[in-house]
C-alpha cells in the first residue's frame, strides 16, 4: 500500500558530502534561520520558526474484533473529549456437554445458589469511581467470521441480567480479586448476575439439545446468542474510567453455582469466552460541548490546542503551509527534520498520553500511508521526562522539496488505537503556554 523513499538517499548523501567540503558561501538570513558562525565552513542552516496550521478532524470507525489485546468496558467524562463509553458484545460458549439432570432425575431438586460474571481487569484508564454495570443476552446471532466495528451495535433482549441491586461495582484494578471464593493473582470485575435469568434459564434446557455443544444447529450459540456488557452511570466532568478487560483470560467466564440437595454435592459449572467466541467493543463517543467539539466546528481553535484520540475519535492534524519557501531561492539538502509536539500532560493527571503516534499522508491514490520515515523510526514515542513527541520527517520532507509528493496536512494516529482509551491534548502555536509545536530543519543549500 505504501512505497518508502529511497531512490535518491545515496544521490542526496553523495552530494552533501560534496557540498560540505567545498562551500565557504556567505550564510544567508532567511525565514528567521538560526545561522552558523560566519568562520564557519560548512553550508549547513538551522529552522525551526516555520508555521504550522494544526487542527483536528473526526475519526473514522475501526474494527474491533477478536484484536490481540482487552476488550474496553466503561465510561467517563473527559474535560476535553467529553463522554467515553464502551461496551462489550461477547458469543459465551460451554466449557462441554451438560446435562444438569441430577441422578434422581428431578431439576428440582437442585437449588442455584448464585451466578457470577467474572472478567479479568488487565488495565484501566481514568478514574476508579463505581459504575453501574448492566448485562443483556443478545437476539441476534454472533458471527467469528464477521467484521464488527467500533460503532456497531447488536439487539438485545429487553431485561437486565444483573440480580436486583447489585450492578453499582467499584472496580480495583490494582487489588487481588476473588474467583469462586478463592483470591487469584489478577484483579477481577465480578458482577453477580440473576439466579433465574441466567441460571435456571441454562440448567432448564437439560435434555433438550442445547446443552450438547456449541457450534450444531440448536445447540448453545445458536439459542444463547451472546451478551451484551456496558454501563449506565450518572457521571460528572473526571468521574469514572475505562476497563481494560481480557475476555480470554481463564478466569473471564459465568460460573453458575448450584447444589443437589439430595446427593449433598455443591457443583460449580463454568460458561467461557474463548478463541471461537465472537467478541467486540462498541464505542459511544460524546464531545458536543467540550473543546474538542469546538475544535471540530472551529479549525482556528486548533491553533491554541489540538487533539488525537484512539477507539474512533479525532485525529490530529498538521499542516506546513510555507514549506516551499526554503527552496524559492534555490534548492535545498535537508539534512535533518524533526516535528516537535509538546503535550499537556502533568505527573497526577489520570489521562496519560498514548506510548507511541504514527504520522500518516494522503497518497495519490486518496489513501492513507505512513510517511516515508516510517520505514526506519516507527513513529514518536512519547518523552515523559520533555512531555512531547519527537516525529522524524527527514525523508518525507525531502520528498516534498524533490516534488515526488505534495505537501499535504498529515494526520497523527495512536498505537493501539483500537484497544486503549488513551488521548492526546497537544499546544498549538498560540498557545499560552511557553512550548509550542515546531517543525525543526537542519539543511544545506545547493
Amino acid at each position: 500500500m505504501m512505497k518508502f523513499w529511497q531512490t535518491k538517499a545515496s544521490i542526496y548523501i553523495s552530494l552533501l558530502i560534496f557540498l560540505i567540503t567545498i562551500s565557504c558561501k556567505k550564510k544567508e538570513n532567511d525565514l528567521g534561520l538560526a545561522i552558523q558562525p560566519q568562520g564557519d565552513e560548512l553550508n549547513v542552516l538551522i529552522s525551526d520558526t516555520t508555521k504550522l496550521l494544526t487542527y483536528v478532524e473526526e475519526g473514522e470507525k475501526i474494527p474491533t474484533d477478536e484484536l490481540s489485546g482487552d476488550n474496553l468496558l466503561g465510561s467517563y467524562i473527559d474535560p476535553y473529549f467529553g463522554k467515553i463509553e464502551s461496551a462489550i458484545f461477547a458469543q459465551l460458549r460451554l466449557s462441554a456437554a451438560v446435562n444438569f439432570t441430577p441422578p434422581s432425575g428431578n431439576l428440582n431438586h437442585l437449588v442455584v445458589d448464585s451466578v457470577m460474571l467474572y472478567l479479568k481487569i488487565s488495565d484501566f484508564y481514568g478514574n476508579t469511581q463505581a459504575q453501574n454495570f448492566e448485562v443483556y443476552q443478545l437476539s441476534s446471532a454472533l458471527n467469528i467470521d464477521s467484521t464488527y466495528y467500533s460503532t456497531t451495535t447488536r439487539d438485545s433482549v429487553m431485561g437486565d441480567l444483573v440480580a436486583v441491586g447489585e450492578g453499582l461495582i467499584e472496580p480495583r484494578p490494582l487489588t487481588l480479586g476473588t474467583v469462586e471464593g478463592d483470591i487469584v493473582n489478577e484483579a477481577i470485575l465480578g458482577i453477580p448476575l440473576d439466579i433465574n435469568a441466567v441460571g435456571w434459564n441454562i440448567i432448564n434446557q437439560s435434555g433438550t439439545g442445547v446443552l450438547d455443544g456449541n457450534d450444531a444447529t440448536g445447540q448453545f450459540t445458536d439459542w444463547f446468542k451472546g451478551l451484551l456488557i456496558k454501563t449506565n452511570t450518572a457521571q460528572n466532568t473526571n468521574e469514572g474510567g475505562i476497563i481494560y478487560t481480557d475476555l480470554l483470560n481463564e478466569y473471564s467466564k459465568i460460573t453458575i453455582f448450584y447444589r443437589d440437595t439430595v446427593a449433598k454435592d455443591t457443583i460449580g459449572y463454568d460458561l467461557n469466552f474463548n478463541s471461537q467466541s465472537a467478541r467486540y467493543h462498541r464505542v459511544t463517543l460524546d464531545n458536543s460541548g467540550y473543546y474538542v467539539g469546538n475544535v471540530l466546528s472551529d479549525s482556528t481553535l486548533g491553533q491554541k490546542q489540538f487533539f488525537t484520540q484512539t477507539l474512533g475519535g479525532v485525529n490530529g492534524k498538521v499542516f506546513f503551509p510555507h514549506l516551499k519557501e526554503y527552496i524559492k531561492n534555490g534548492n535545498i539538502i535537508v539534512n535533518k527534520a524533526e516535528l516537535v509536539l509538546p503535550v499537556q500532560y502533568y505527573t497526577l493527571d489520570k489521562y496519560v498520553p498514548a506510548s507511541q503516534l504514527f504520522l500518516t499522508r494522503i497518497n495519490e491514490a486518496g489513501e492513507d500511508v505512513f510517511t516515508a520515515d516510517f520505514n526506519e523510526e516507527l513513529g514518536g514515542t512519547y518523552d515523559f521526562d520533555n512531555n512531547q513527541y519527537v516525529f522524524n520527517v527527514t525523508r518525507h520532507i525531502n520528498k516534498i522539496f524533490a516534488e515526488e509528493i505534495e505537501n499535504t496536512p498529515l494526520s497523527i494516529l495512536t498505537n493501539r488505537s483500537g484497544i486503549s482509551a488513551n488521548r492526546v491534548v497537544f499546544n498549538g502555536q498560540e498557545s499560552t503556554l511557553k512550548d509550542k509545536p515546531k517543525l525543526k530543519l537542519t539543511f544545506t543549500k545547493y
